[in-house]
């Protein structure tokens, strides 16, 4: 069967029958206040054991569960020490060959020969669909577990696209790895509804680990990743400009997925809500929705999340109104340059962005603490030095109430040639903003007359400046660090 490359069904996406503000059960949000939830007063944000939560993370290639090699006991005890709270896993339905397409090495994602445990048994070299692998299970669970212990969320992604013929020969769904007569296609038909029996197959599966997680708080399911990169439809481009950072041709692109996809998430996202509907615990559930950036217009039924990958802050911006948290989940693939990726961050979160994770390939089997040098070959970034970095950004957000602010690209007079600004506000009470491109310009608060105490905050190093002055009178503000990335958190003292 052949595709139409852009039949969209319909990519304004339907919303759910119920507001996503009100905590219906149509929107995932928890029976328990403990769960990971839209935030009550804000659902641009999560509320996490009953406290509103920004998720920042730099964290491994997703094989956390099944890759044998791995301890993820060290690993979240890693983040958990350095200030993160949040990590994300495949499932276990998908692994990737060693040597594969992305030039990844010691890709946890693409566990050894005979390290790869996978949520169903195998019988004569052989998996059989119809009977699961208890162990992937006590795995799984334990991870969670440990995840819980460190204060991490876990985003748990039940499919991803099939990049290849190479990725899906592996894939136990394939019909040359299981012993049910199954998988007999094309990968491109495989996260479609025209996948034969394979579906039946994908039921059970989303059924068990839905049923075997539902005891935990600190979850959230995504449908799919990167649903079009399998089945793709062009929607624009971006980054026509900047051939340094970006420079894949698949960098100048925003593909969504097509028609066929869509359907297909549709239907995991009901069958995840039709299975914890008689549960104690119902959570929330993302979806995928494309690189770089998308307006999506209103949320997929069932769902209350939105993710990006490699998002620009426009991901955040043209869908702030939404009703769900939108995410940048996942990036990498520019230049080994730590401003590159802790930029990029303070733009996201700043835009009003509810979640950001750099895929980190220092954490590979053997070195859970995160410390393996990553050759100039990988397609990302991450590390120690990294990390501390971006855990000022954790720190910043923990001092202001962003669940109570709104974003504002007009906090200091926009006037002023060449400066970019990035914020958030609590307008007459709280502002943060984050700035690029200042040298030489008057920064001037466009905020009410008061007294106000302004911190500076060099985001590389994480040196503080703090003073008090008079703002709203056309008072202008000096920065007191020589560089060309800082963000100012001003608050107002009476």
């Amino acid at each position: 069967m052949k595709f139409k490359p852009c039949l969209l069904l319909p990519l304004v996406f339907m919303i759910s029958c119920q507001d996503s503000t009100t905590g219906n059960k149509s929107t995932g949000e928890a029976k328990t206040s403990n769960t990971v939830q839209l935030y009550p007063g804000n659902p641009r944000y999560l509320q996490y054991r009953g406290e509103p939560v920004v998720l920042i993370t730099s964290a491994e290639h997703y094989g956390g569960v099944l890759n044998l090699d791995f301890d993820y006991k060290l690993y979240l005890e890693t983040l958990g020490k350095e200030g993160f709270n949040y990590t994300r896993i495949f499932a276990g339905c998908y692994i990737e060959p060693v040597n594969n397409l992305f030039g990844i090495q010691r890709n946890t994602l693409a566990p050894l020969p005979g390290r790869y445990i996978a949520p169903w048994a195998e019988e004569g070299g052989k998996y059989n669909l119809d009977k699961f692998n208890p162990a992937f299970f006590d795995r799984l669970k334990d991870f969670i577990r440990e995840a819980e212990n460190q204060g991490v969320v876990v985003e748990l992604t039940l499919f991803t696209s099939i990049y290849a013929e190479g990725m899906w020969s592996l894939c136990p769904f394939h019909a040359g790895n299981n012993m049910n007569g199954v998988g007999e296609m094309d990968f491109h038909h495989v996260n479609t509804l025209y996948n034969g029996d394979v579906k039946g197959f994908q039921e059970s599966y989303i059924r068990k680990i839905v049923s075997e997680v539902n005891g935990f708080d600190n979850i959230f399911f995504e449908v799919q990743n990167e649903p079009w990169a399998d089945n793709p439809c062009l929607e624009g481009y971006v980054n026509q400009e900047d051939d340094r950072v970006y420079r894949n041709p698949w960098q100048k692109k925003v593909e969504v997925a097509n028609g066929v996809s869509v359907e297909w998430q549709d239907w995991v996202a009901s069958v995840i809500r039709n299975e914890e509907s008689g549960m104690a615990k119902s959570h929330l559930i993302a979806r995928n929705i494309s690189n770089f950036q998308y307006n999506v217009k209103l949320l997929p039924e069932n769902v209350s999340m939105v993710n990006f990958h490699y998002a620009l802050p426009a991901a955040a911006q043209l869908n702030l109104g939404l009703g769900g948290v939108v995410g940048l989940d996942e990036t990498g693939f520019m230049p080994h340059e730590d401003s590159l990726y802790i930029n990029q961050a303070w733009r996201f979160i700043l835009s009003g962005g509810g979640l950001y994770n750099n895929l980190d390939y220092s954490f590979t089997a053997g070195n859970e603490r995160g410390d393996w040098p990553i050759p100039e070959s990988n397609p990302g970034w991450g590390g120690p030095g990294y990390r501390k970095k971006l855990s000022i950004l954790v720190e910043t957000m923990k001092q202001v109430p962003f669940h109570d602010m709104e974003h504002s690209g007009e906090i200091l007079d926009p006037s002023q040639p060449g400066i970019k600004q990035y914020g958030l506000q609590k307008p007459g009470d709280t502002y943060l903003v984050f700035l690029e491109h200042f040298l030489g310009a008057r920064l001037v608060p466009q905020v009410p007359q008061g007294r106000y105490e302004i911190t500076c905050i060099n985001i590389e190093t994480g040196d503080k400046e703090t003073v008090v002055l008079s703002l709203g009178n056309g008072n202008s503000i000096a920065i007191p660090f020589h560089c060309n990335q800082v963000a100012l958190m001003i608050r107002k003292t009476e």
